[in-house]
């Protein structure tokens, strides 16, 4: 979950629980995957309840938008590749962004739940490849995951048997932690904006002239720093960086540490720690085997 509904009304923003993963007017859910490279693979997008179609749109090319020329290219389709549906008791389900091509249903079709119904993709206005679901009941916009109107703002608190997610995936989401998307050790500095274009980058080999430990975050807030450690197989300490403490919120953000020099073959361990006032917020930590 990368992003969700706006439940400020005015200029600022606030996603349900008042923190900072959303955007200013954003209506919908953002669930992601890493890259372009992995959307390329196939992810489906399934139906989250029965329900019948109502409107669809395809053949919409899937790109990035990082520009404003980018931006006015898809004026009045922000939406991309995607559907209705009519659900039971008035609500409806808006899916947006699927992969051009991918759409497996058409106006009338009825869908069971689970069904797929196309791919995850990144047409219309995308930054990262992503289905965002914008659920409503009577004309009235809803966070999923509160069971709330929009309208009725944020809370800092709320009944997890009101929401309309399933509980498993209740629990497993905490909107005020950050995410590590991936982390690993490269052979050389990472490039952020390649990161959502070809994915994590190669591995390290032990014939490359620089090492780096690096990790690739989501929704990290202001004063938050980041940790990076690597140890070799008998435990020492080949890097330990520390970052400075964040001067604002990152939707998006990656970070690396390393030294110009090669690394003998053999297993080594990469710990990634995000931290506010001392007290870690996510930590990972992964073995990487060095040919």
């Amino acid at each position: 979950m990368q992003q969700y509904p706006d439940m400020d009304a005015g200029a600022g923003t606030a996603d349900p629980l008042c923190g900072s993963q959303s955007y200013d007017g954003h209506k919908g859910t953002d669930l992601r995957i890493l890259s372009l490279k992995d959307m390329e693979k196939g992810y489906a997008v399934i139906a989250v309840s029965d329900g019948k179609v109502l409107r669809v749109r395809d053949g919409e090319t899937d790109h990035l938008v990082d520009t404003e020329e980018d931006r006015a290219k898809i004026s009045g389709k922000e939406c991309g590749n995607g559907l209705v549906m009519q659900l039971e008791d008035g609500y409806e389900v808006q899916y947006c962004h699927l992969r051009k091509g991918s759409l497996a249903v058409k106006p009338g079709t009825d869908v069971r739940k689970g069904d797929r119904l196309g791919d995850v993709g990144s047409s219309g206005l995308a930054q990262f490849p992503h289905v965002h679901i914008t659920v409503s009941r009577n004309g009235e916009t809803l966070d999923p995951l509160t069971g709330r109107k929009l309208s009725e703002g944020c809370t800092q608190t709320f009944q997890q048997n009101a929401s309309l997610f399933s509980p498993d995936i209740v629990e497993k989401l905490d909107l005020k932690k950050p995410d590590i998307l991936a982390s690993g050790l490269a052979g050389k500095p990472i490039n952020h904006k390649s990161l959502v274009n070809d994915g994590p980058p190669p591995q390290v080999s032990s014939s490359d002239g620089v090492f780096v430990a690096w990790s690739w975050f989501a929704n990290l807030r202001k004063g938050d720093v980041i940790k990076l450690v690597l140890k070799d197989d008998k435990g020492n300490i080949l890097v330990d960086h520390t970052s400075k403490p964040l001067d604002r919120d990152k939707a998006t953000y990656s970070a690396f540490a390393g030294r110009k020099r090669t690394l003998s073959p053999g297993r080594y361990e990469v710990n990634i720690s995000v931290l506010q006032d001392d007290a870690v917020l996510r930590s990972t930590v992964s073995t990487v085997a060095v040919k």
